[in-house]
């Protein structure tokens, strides 16, 4: 029955947070985009030609562009995600 009742508490938890969190995943994304990745003006066009006829031709910027976005974006909005859920549920098994 312990075990049941802990289930059922994982359960609802996992239900309301993953629901909860879709809803704040939209102003996750207009304050992304408004504060954080269009400050970051290290994007200009003309910085990079000249870093392409360095490096002979090689166009970096898109990788950083993309790693970019990935690290600021993506990483913190799983770990908003998921890391409550793994700390309730730990908190919640691990009880006697």
């Amino acid at each position: 029955m312990k075990k049941f009742s802990k289930f059922l508490k994982s359960f609802l938890f996992i239900s309301f947070w993953l629901i909860l969190s879709s809803f704040l995943t939209q102003y996750w994304n207009t304050f992304h985009w408004k504060y954080i990745y269009l400050n970051l003006r290290i994007f200009d066009k003309e910085f990079w030609f000249v870093v392409e006829k360095i490096l002979f031709g090689f166009d970096i910027r898109n990788f950083l562009k993309e790693s970019l976005n990935f690290l600021s974006y993506e990483i913190p909005k799983d770990s908003f995600k998921y890391f409550p859920i793994y700390f309730v549920l730990k908190s919640i098994w691990i009880k006697n």
